[in-house]
């Protein structure tokens, strides 16, 4: 009978424990140098950064792989509490706030094309009138993202687009991300691209999405102000060299 009341005694500690612990729900995906899957290991400093940020207020992390589109819906519908690494933009605004940023990146939008053709684009005005490959959800930039008058091809990721452009179904394709993009063409054996002459130039906050549903909430302000301490801190700066990756600029005029 004792054996019996300690057992009930421990299975109703291990509950209590766990209807204690705070979990927030996380979407994680290939995005190196920042954000590596793989297999079904996860990496990167934008990982550590929230988790050690969500740790210091008494929070876990439980991540899941997922395509940004969905787990942009993820946000829209409030099933995902966090989305590293979402651009701002005023239409994500509506449904998304944001914690950070951390840092400032710069991250031009370049357009790949075949190697030789790079003066095929080398004002903004070139656009018109090709066929350009766009990744489905990506923010580039307002301009570009608004432009009706450009004949886009939207395709679902990475390695989608750079099938399509091995099998020349598009002129040109726009690249935020260019670490992931030559990494899917690194993985697909493809060599023979250059960049257009023309980029468009810009630097991009490093955030965290959540929805919107915590704007002002007491874990948003919490969790935002754990993630500033560690930029002044230099925590997240000592995160990313600890990967070998330059950290973000915390000037965003630099």
């Amino acid at each position: 009978m004792k054996k019996v009341i300690m057992l009930l005694s421990l299975l109703l500690t291990l509950t209590l424990v766990h209807a204690e612990e705070k979990i927030l729900q996380a979407d994680f995906r290939h995005r190196p140098p920042e954000m590596v899957v793989t297999g079904e290991q996860i990496s990167g400093p934008l990982k550590d950064i929230i988790e050690q940020a969500a740790d210091k207020i008494g929070y876990k992390i439980k991540w899941r792989k997922a395509p940004f589109i969905r787990s942009l819906k993820g946000l829209k519908g409030g099933s995902v509490d966090l989305l590293p690494r979402t651009v701002r933009n005023e239409a994500r605004e509506k449904f998304i706030t944001y914690l950070g940023p951390i840092g400032y990146q710069k991250k031009d939008i370049l357009f790949l094309v075949r190697k030789g053709r790079q003066d095929l684009i080398n004002h903004y005005q070139d656009l018109y009138g090709i066929k350009i490959a766009v990744k489905r959800g990506t923010a580039y930039f307002k301009r570009f993202d608004q432009d009706n008058g450009l004949e886009k091809q939207v395709h679902m990721d990475d390695g989608n687009m750079v099938r399509m452009f091995q099998r020349d179904r598009f002129d040109t394709m726009a690249v935020l991300d260019r670490e992931a993009l030559e990494d899917a063409l690194h993985r697909h054996n493809i060599t023979d691209y250059a960049y257009a002459n023309y980029k468009y130039i810009q630097r991009n906050g490093n955030y965290y999405g959540m929805p919107k549903k915590y704007a002002g909430s007491r874990i948003f302000n919490q969790l935002n102000k754990s993630l500033l301490n560690m930029v002044i801190s230099g925590e997240i700066t000592h995160i990313y060299k600890q990967y070998g990756i330059r950290p973000p600029l915390q000037d965003k005029e630099k």
